[in-house]
């Protein structure tokens, strides 16, 4: 991928009649299709992985596939518009495209506050900090720098719904508990004299306004200096109010809100608590999920788990359950409810405190960036592009009941 002078690349593209490409055509491929037309180039077509959603149209510009862009010719200009850039690059030097480009320059460029691109100006950043990061992983990976792009704080098991896809397996808790608040510090001040830089540290469970400690967790973490944003996720079906209401009061705090229509029952009166306390909220109406939510072991050979974990839309996002640190949600509770067996190599015990900050620092690293695939992947359905829709928010009557063979 080419190191480029983001002024430079505009006035050579202008100079010629070479097709400019967006690879992704998703929110990123929005704010770089905007950014683009603000410095005067056209987009010819956007390019995406999934080759059924060639012929569409995103913003009005038609969508390609891989195939397709390889008939282009190789003087075109890719800028690569998804978080999932070593990959694409990757795909594109194979088929001899030699002008990509990743979009941080051209993100930093703009200012998305004086344009509606119809994202909220707090999702702009949340979007352009976590694509930074991203191109920056090589880097830090050579420096030492432990800079994560994404940590989910699970504070409790339990869910004011019972959603039987779930894709972090809150439908197979038999007793849900809350995490111990003693235990969810120490590891907190570990955690955060270990890594250099947490870009979004996201709080949830389940549904995290079930822990009334939330407050106290809130405002520990808004505190740390390496934390760029903490995000909570809530299906909107409690308001919170109280210490736990103040401590959204703060400009690192972003709600994000996924709505299910009647299931959210408290969404208006959350959105009018939030709009009246002036607290940043994001919402998204949820309506298909990837079919991630089931637990079965499928024999796979170690090409297709790599392929499929450099494809999974959670690879980048650790997760912190009960004092463990582990690589992705999935890992962490399928190994929580004993579904998936115990795995020292891809679990960081952040309570134990006989390992030294630098030891655990070197685990961590080793955990986020030396791992092809998990043990967790051979029971896991995947969640990418290629995984089966379902209907998101189907309720069961009562928790799931785990496969026998697993037990």
């Amino acid at each position: 991928m080419s190191d480029y002078d983001i002024d430079h690349i505009i006035k050579q593209i202008k100079t010629t009649s070479s097709p400019v490409i967006l690879f992704g055509a998703g929110d990123y491929g929005k704010l770089a299709l905007y950014a683009l037309e603000i410095l005067g180039i056209k987009v010819s077509y956007f390019c995406d992985s999934n080759e059924k959603r060639e012929g569409e149209f995103y913003c009005n510009i038609k969508i390609i596939s891989l195939k397709t862009l390889s008939k282009l010719g190789s003087d075109i200009h890719v800028f690569i518009s998804s978080n999932s850039i070593t990959s694409i690059a990757f795909q594109l030097e194979e088929i001899n495209i030699s002008n990509v480009y990743n979009c941080a320059s051209l993100f930093k460029k703009v200012d998305f506050s004086l344009f509606d691109i119809g994202l909220q100006l707090p999702q702009i950043k949340r979007r352009i900090s976590l694509y930074e990061g991203t191109c920056l992983r090589q880097e830090n990976k050579k420096s030492n720098v432990l800079d994560l792009m994404a940590l989910d704080i699970v504070i409790t098991e339990a869910c004011t719904l019972k959603c039987k896809d779930c894709s972090n397996l809150m439908q197979y808790y038999v007793s849900p508990k809350n995490t111990d608040l003693d235990m969810l510090f120490r590891s907190i001040d570990k955690l955060m004299k270990c890594v250099d830089r947490i870009r979004e540290v996201r709080v949830l469970g389940g549904e995290p306004f079930v822990n009334k400690q939330i407050g106290k967790i809130v405002n520990k973490l808004v505190l740390k200096d390496n934390i760029d944003n903490v995000v909570i996720y809530t299906n909107a079906t409690i308001v919170p109010n109280g210490e736990n209401l103040l401590s959204l009061q703060n400009d690192k705090v972003i709600i994000d809100i996924t709505n299910y229509g009647n299931l959210s029952k408290k969404y208006d009166k959350l959105i009018e608590t939030l709009e009246n306390n002036k607290i940043c909220f994001n919402t998204e109406t949820a309506t298909e999920w990837t079919d991630s939510g089931k637990i079965q072991y499928r024999e796979r050979t170690g090409n297709e788990l790599a392929e499929m974990f450099s494809k999974c839309c959670v690879r980048d996002v650790m997760t912190l359950l009960h004092g463990k640190l582990y690589r992705c949600p999935f890992s962490a509770n399928g190994t929580n409810l004993k579904a998936i067996p115990f795995n020292d190599a891809e679990i960081v015990d952040m309570t134990d405190q006989t390992k030294s900050i630098n030891v655990t620092k070197s685990e961590i690293i080793q955990l986020y960036e030396c791992k092809q695939y998990l043990l967790a992947c051979s029971f896991c359905n995947g969640r990418d592009y290629r995984t089966p829709k379902v209907t998101a928010g189907t309720q069961a009557k009562k928790h799931l009941t785990l496969p026998a063979s697993l037990l």
